[in-house]
């Protein structure tokens, strides 16, 4: 009896030996299709929203239901598309009308099935017929778990940090959905821990790349230092002191730890962790405006980097090309980020006095202000911004301006409290955040506070003078001091 499993198209001419009869090619290849033996059914499958973890066939006789096959996709989705085909030759002892059933699971063949698409074909006797079927469900946080409203299993789709099947952290976020957040034992021993304090280094800014390690970067002395965490909870701090400049800015590449620095004078370099690799300028020319923040993303065998100026410029940077600028807009930008290029948001001041927002143009044309709600006397500039996910972002500002995008949307949160009769907010000078419930902020006031959706927390009261607030996940924050002290909450 004949069976069947799809097969990727550009795997069905791989035999190039004697050509079986059509029963020896059932029993090697169960799908029947190869260079000899095309598929009669080609079935294109493309994936709406989200990235399937699993994906099967089911074909059924239309004429005789009780005549069933499951075909697995193997592999569920090729990298970086949102399309697969696969195929299938007809069984002799069926009719020739099948209904064709594809089902897509999240995460793996054991997870939720989150969508499903049927059609009904008819098997010509030569040739090749071609079957679409769409599959839709929504990842929009792009974490492999779709969102329960997709019926899967993610409570919250804007987090990549929270889904059903992650393990909890000690992050303020409930991040396995059993509505417990940071339940004991899951923060014993987490606590700040501080690394050796550089003697006259004023330190500008940290650039965390793995678990354990970042990059810290000086303004005062051209010192660029790399500290990783050692296993007796300590820390290895090296120094390099080749790269002289006034860096005010940093981003470093996760697969290998190589930095890259911006300074106050418009100068852009990078260097390597190995102690003899040089360090390498680039030859862009800002007019001497100050490079104000970075951001980098690896993919295709490269490295991109987005940085902006308080000249209003957006540069690109494909490394190891020289940087370019991409666009430019009236305003004093202070900070950029995103998960990629297509999310990047940068934010600042325009005209001294009004805060506002960018949103990188898909087309790749003019980068394009998005309106933001009306801001209080006082708050004249956006400070920082931090991309939760495609469809949410924090940004934040002068005096205690908190502003929270979703689904495209700012609206306008909780203010920082006023803590003295007559006085003003404090600046939050830096956001970060992996979900509604951990916003973490870093005021003018050198503390460290968190926003959790209804009110606000003090999560560190600093004395050194923080100069900024990073991190790669949601369990594992940084921090780095005017006197030359870094700052390291994790596990």
């Amino acid at each position: 009896m004949k069976r069947a499993v799809a097969v990727g198209l550009g795997l069905l001419c791989i035999i190039t030996c004697t050509v079986p009869d059509i029963d020896e090619l059932e029993a090697e290849r169960p799908s029947g299709c190869d260079a000899d033996h095309p598929c009669q059914v080609r079935v294109l499958l493309s994936y709406d929203g989200f990235r399937p973890g699993c994906v099967t066939l089911r074909l059924a006789d239309a004429e005789a239901s009780s005549k069933t096959l499951e075909l697995p996709v193997e592999p569920a989705v090729l990298a970086g598309k949102g399309t697969r085909e696969v195929g299938f030759i007809h069984r002799v002892d069926w009719s020739h009308s099948v209904v064709v059933t594809a089902s897509a699971r999240e995460r793996s063949c054991d997870g939720q099935e989150v969508a499903t698409a049927t059609a009904r074909v008819d098997v010509p006797d030569k040739g090749t017929v071609e079957l679409s079927l769409d599959l839709s469900a929504r990842d929009e946080d792009g974490d492999g778990y779709v969102s329960t409203a997709s019926g899967g299993t993610d409570c919250d789709d804007r987090s990549a940090s929270i889904a059903a099947g992650l393990e909890e952290r000690c992050d303020f976020l409930d991040n396995n959905c059993d509505t417990l957040v940071d339940p004991e034992p899951v923060c014993a021993g987490i606590d700040w821990r501080l690394t050796p304090t550089l003697s006259g280094v004023v330190l500008r800014d940290v650039a965390p790349h793995a678990r354990g390690r970042a990059w810290f970067v000086s303004d005062n002395s051209g010192v660029l230092a790399y500290v990783s965490r050692e296993a007796d909870g300590g820390f290895d701090v090296r120094q390099f002191t080749d790269c002289q400049g006034a860096w005010s800015t940093a981003w470093a590449r996760p697969s290998d730890g190589r930095v890259f620095v911006g300074s106050w004078l418009g100068e852009l370099a990078t260097r390597t962790t190995a102690a003899g690799g040089p360090c390498t300028r680039t030859s862009f020319d800002g007019g001497g405006a100050a490079i104000q923040d970075i951001v980098g993303f690896e993919g295709d065998g490269g490295t991109t980097l987005y940085a902006v100026s308080e000249s209003g410029d957006i540069l690109r940077w494909d490394y190891p090309a020289d940087p370019v600028r991409v666009a430019h807009v009236d305003a004093d930008l202070r900070s950029i980020h995103g998960l990629d290029p297509r999310t990047l948001i940068a934010v600042g001041s325009a005209g001294g006095n009004v805060p506002v927002a960018y949103h990188a143009n898909p087309d790749g044309g003019t980068w394009l202000q998005e309106p933001l709600p009306p801001s209080l006397e006082g708050q004249y500039a956006l400070w920082s911004v931090h991309v939760v996910s495609p469809g949410l972002a924090y940004a934040s500002g002068d005096q205690g301006l908190l502003l929270e995008r979703e689904g495209g949307t700012w609206t306008t949160k909780l203010r920082y409290p006023i803590f003295v009769d007559g006085g003003v907010s404090p600046d939050i000078l830096d956001v970060v955040s992996f979900g509604r419930g951990a916003v973490l902020g870093r005021l003018d006031t050198d503390d460290i506070v968190r926003f959790d959706g209804r009110q606000w927390t003090d999560v560190r009261n600093g004395r050194q003078g923080f100069t900024s607030l990073e991190a790669l996940s949601s369990d594992e924050v940084w921090s780095v001091a005017q006197d030359g002290t870094g700052f390291y909450r994790g596990p």
